[in-house]
C-alpha cells in the first residue's frame, strides 16, 4: 500500500493477506468486503455498481483462457440480480455463490490468481510495475516501493536484485526523486534485511495504520533511505 493515498482494496479478499491466507480465510475477508459495501450504499444499485467496479481490474487482467470474456458478461449480470436480494443476507449469500469461480481460480490456479491480484493491485494502487516482485509510486519527491504478494513465484531473490538494480536506474534518471521509501507489514518482518541494505526503518503511527491499513492485524513499518544512498547501493550492484 502507498503511503500517499489511501487504498481501495479489490472486492476479492484483502490483497495483503493473500499470501499467507488459505482459501477459508479468503473466503471470509471477501464476504466482510461485501459487508462493509453493504452498509456503505443504501441503493441496491450502487452496491452492485462499486462491486463490479471494484472486480473490473481482475476481470482485465486475468488469463482469458482461464476466465473467458463469456463467463466475466455471466458473471457481471448475476452480480446485478443481487441487487434484487431483499435483505442483507441475501444479498450476501447470493454474492457469495457468484464470487464462486474467483475462489476455484485461487484453489487451481493459484500462480495466475495471484498474479492477477497483484496486477489487480498495481492498477488500483497506481503502481508502475517493474516486474512480477516489484512496483513503485512516485509522489513529487518520494517513491514509493510497493511489493505485490508472490508465494507462487519463484527465483525471488534474482527478481528482487534485479529489480531494485532498474528502480535505481529510474531514480538516477530522475532528479526530482530525493527518498525512496516502503511501508508494509514486509518491512516489519525483514527489518534487519531492510537495514543491511541501508534503509533507515521507522514505527508508523496507529493513526496511520488505521488509515492505510485499515485492516492489517500484523506489524507495519517504514523503511526509507536517501536517493544518494539508494544509488550508491543499487546502482553497484551486478
Amino acid at each position: 500500500m502507498s503511503i500517499e493515498k489511501n487504498f481501495q482494496e479489490p472486492i476479492i479478499g484483502n490483497p495483503n493477506e493473500i499470501e499467507d491466507s488459505s482459501e477459508s480465510e479468503l473466503y471470509k475477508s471477501s464476504k466482510n468486503n461485501i459487508d462493509v459495501i453493504y452498509e456503505k450504499y443504501s441503493n441496491p444499485e450502487e452496491r452492485v455498481a462499486e462491486i463490479i467496479r471494484l472486480l473490473d481490474p481482475f476481470f482485465k487482467h486475468i488469463d482469458k483462457k482461464i476466465l473467458s470474456e463469456d463467463r466475466i458478461t455471466e458473471i457481471r449480470n448475476n452480480i446485478e440480480t443481487c441487487s434484487l436480494a431483499k435483505d442483507k443476507n441475501e444479498f450476501i449469500e447470493k454474492m457469495m455463490k457468484t464470487l464462486k469461480p474467483f475462489f476455484d481460480i485461487k484453489e487451481k490456479n493459484a500462480d495466475k490468481f495471484e498474479e492477477t491480484i497483484a496486477k489487480t493491485m498495481n492498477e488500483i494502487g497506481g503502481f508502475t510495475e517493474i516486474n512480477r516482485l516489484l512496483s513503485y509510486g512516485k509522489y513529487k519527491s518520494i517513491i514509493h516501493i510497493h511489493a505485490p504478494a508472490g508465494k507462487t513465484v519463484d527465483n525471488k531473490s534474482e527478481l528482487y536484485r534485479k529489480g531494485m538494480k532498474k528502480l535505481a536506474d529510474i531514480v538516477k534518471n530522475d532528479p526530482e526523486v530525493k527518498e525512496i521509501t516502503a511501508t508494509s507489514n514486509l518491512v516489519a518482518e525483514h527489518q534487519r534485511l531492510f537495514k543491511k541494505i541501508g534503509f533507515k526503518i521507522e514505527d508508523v503511527t496507529d493513526e496511520f495504520k488505521r488509515e492505510h491499513f485499515p485492516r492489517e492485524k500484523r506489524e507495519i513499518k517504514k523503511a526509507s533511505i536517501s536517493r544518494e544512498d539508494f544509488l550508491n547501493i543499487f546502482l553497484k550492484s551486478n
